[in-house]
């Protein structure tokens, strides 16, 4: 429901953004205003460091490290790490189309304390450090304690909120622009885990049923055990009816004097 509530608020903000064709939305020029007026040489050195955080190498390292941690033996991270990656990739391309599609520009090149290109919604570092953080949250609550596995997804969430903020206070893309990057990711991250849901449900019933097991499942209790008795029924001789042959034979009679 949250992925769906994504989807449709990301819709209702392209939506908003066309029929303005691409020009700031209530709220954009007021961010952006206060961030000018908010630039002290310190504050810029530090947004520029957190926002490098969100592109490049990092994002990926970040993943990688977390598909790790999400299996308990080498197969079960290889394969996290090439889901962690095949959903950040194909993100990007995702994230890619629509900026392409959408073709917002970003605000005046004479505010940016940054380097910046191509178009501006939505935002790339905003989309790319929110699908790093989603998977984060994903493999450290499958095999971490509680209380360590929430520490780090606080953390991951406030990094991703952090760099999206830095593209605003570095005066390189609108509010609405980081909107739309995490709205995006959101969306984009409740689909993967549900075609993920739905393969992993489709793998454990054999495609349609057939009733494969799962390595490591425990046997469903209804069935029958075998007891010895070569009948799988789960039925032992106590349940069974005695027949004449499992009867003890009746004892003689005692002999007279």
């Amino acid at each position: 429901m949250l992925a769906v509530a994504c989807a449709v608020l990301f819709a209702a903000l392209a939506v908003a953004m066309g029929v303005r064709h691409g020009s700031p939305l209530p709220g954009d020029g007021a961010a952006h205003a206060w961030a000018l007026r908010h630039r002290p040489p310190v504050g810029q050195a530090l947004a520029r460091g957190i926002t490098a955080t969100g592109t490049g190498p990092w994002p990926y390292l970040i993943v990688m490290a977390a598909g790790l941690v999400a299996g308990r033996d080498t197969g079960e991270r290889v394969r996290a790490v090439v889901y962690g990656l095949a959903v950040l990739v194909a993100g990007q391309l995702v994230r890619s189309g629509l900026m392409e599609l959408f073709a917002r520009a970003r605000p005046s090149a004479a505010d940016w304390a940054a380097h910046a290109s191509g178009f501006a919604f939505p935002s790339g570092h905003t989309t790319t450090s929110a699908l790093t953080a989603g998977f984060v949250c994903w493999a450290v609550t499958r095999h971490i304690r509680p209380g360590l596995a929430r520490t780090t997804c606080v953390i991951a969430v406030c990094w991703a909120v952090a760099v999206g903020l830095s593209r605003v206070y570095l005066g390189v893309h609108w509010a609405s622009d980081v909107l739309g990057g995490w709205l995006l990711a959101g969306a984009w991250l409740g689909l993967c885990w549900w075609v993920l849901g739905r393969w992993l449900a489709v793998r454990m019933t054999g495609g349609g049923g057939s009733g494969r097991s799962v390595p490591g499942a425990r046997p469903d209790r209804r069935e029958g055990r075998d007891n010895g008795d070569g009948d799988g029924t789960g039925r032992g001789r106590a349940s069974r009816p005695p027949t004449p042959s499992d009867r003890p034979p009746d004892s003689a009679p005692p002999s007279g004097p």
